[in-house]
């Protein structure tokens, strides 16, 4: 684990509004990382598939007929259209321009008028390979076949954290999206600053201690526990809407108390003592961003009121502030001070890996140093 000593904010204004820098995040960040791409029970037998952006390349994740989980470009080898839509379920990928078509292995099967392609050579013509992974039942892929850094490494110390909860022993609960007018960094920047937890949340999360005893870096992720305080310890727990996660029961507290995480680059988690919750950024535009929220824990809850409260915590709150900074960053006074050298310093962690992507992927070992 690693702290940032001499916090500072890194980023120029116009890495929240210009389209230029957006289509360089596109290529060299969102291009060249692992990406949540959803639930592994979402493919649950041979050939159901689903599409996914990682930055300017579509993706698609299959399962194949041996039951092992693989993962293409979405562009026929021919003229380049796309193959699939969403998500569904096919024996063989059709290409809808010119009627090529490819097994669930990727490779070309066939294509239509082969008399008018004497010399094609069908192995040479596969679908372009990408990479997926599953860890804990959740899917993460990659546009590159061979990435330079496995997930294992991508996801170092947060995933090692966070496998106590056992994700693929809970069951998903809800699924929901709403959509902001700000840039994606900076509904990450807030959800990993600590100092606004008392000014932001005063009601929502009032009853919780903000000690920053439980907060760690490992390399670019981060991970944050936030223990109630003591007098609020009984009627939190009686409050609580959905049922405790029974696997958490004699582990260590921390991973009961509410916990605000986040894998690099655009994945925040949030976990407590009966969920699990994953809340996929998906920049939309400069301006705009989409928030997939997906629910795990215990089924037997109240999970309408807890997505109340959730919402509120994410969407009234945090979203609504992060929006009025969006209003501001063309301001000719836009400028950001400084940061406290403790509480914002995640920010700080944050934005130096993210400039070690956002000009090409040369210096992309370095993200997982601890």
């Amino acid at each position: 684990m690693s702290k940032n000593p001499k916090a500072s904010y890194k980023l120029p204004a116009e890495a929240y509004f210009d389209q230029n820098w957006f289509d360089r995040e596109k290529l060299n960040i969102f291009g060249k990382s692992w990406l949540f791409a959803g639930l592994e029970s979402e493919l649950p037998e041979p050939g159901c598939y689903k599409t996914l952006n990682a930055g300017f390349d579509e993706l698609m994740v299959v399962r194949d007929k041996a039951g092992k989980l693989k993962a293409f470009h979405n562009t026929c080898r021919h003229r380049g259209a796309r193959l699939v839509n969403g998500t569904g379920k096919c024996s063989t990928f059709v290409c809808p321009y010119h009627k090529w078509a490819y097994g669930l292995d990727g490779n070309l099967r066939g294509v239509a008028k082969s008399d008018q392609f004497a010399d094609i050579n069908l192995s040479n013509l596969g679908l372009h390979v990408a990479s997926v992974e599953s860890w804990m039942g959740l899917l993460f892929i990659h546009a590159d076949a061979r990435p330079e850094l496995s997930f294992a490494e991508w996801s170092v110390g947060l995933a090692d954290e966070l496998s106590v909860f056992q994700v693929d022993k809970l069951q998903l609960l809800k699924q929901e999206s709403f959509t902001f007018d700000a840039n994606w960094k900076l509904y990450i920047e807030n959800h990993i600053d600590w100092l606004h937890l008392w000014f932001v949340h005063p009601e929502t999360l009032g009853s919780l201690t903000h000690t920053y005893d439980n907060v760690m870096h490992f390399g670019s992720n981060f991970c944050s526990y936030d223990p109630v305080k003591p007098e609020y310890a009984a009627a939190y727990s009686e409050a609580n809407p959905l049922p405790d996660i029974p696997h958490l029961k004699n582990t260590d507290q921390r991973f009961s108390d509410t916990g605000a995480h986040f894998l690099f680059p655009n994945l925040p988690i949030f976990t407590g003592s009966s969920f699990f919750a994953l809340t996929d950024l998906i920049p939309l535009s400069p301006e705009k961003t989409q928030m997939n929220i997906s629910l795990l824990g215990i089924p037997g809850g109240d999970t309408d009121t807890f997505m109340a409260l959730f919402n509120k915590i994410t969407k009234d709150e945090d979203a609504r502030i992060i929006t009025s900074i969006q209003a501001n960053v063309r301001s000719s006074k836009f400028k950001v001070g400084p940061l406290a050298q403790q509480y914002e310093s995640a920010i700080s962690n944050f934005h130096d890996h993210y400039l070690e992507l956002i000009d090409g992927p040369k210096n992309v070992v370095n993200i997982k140093r601890v």
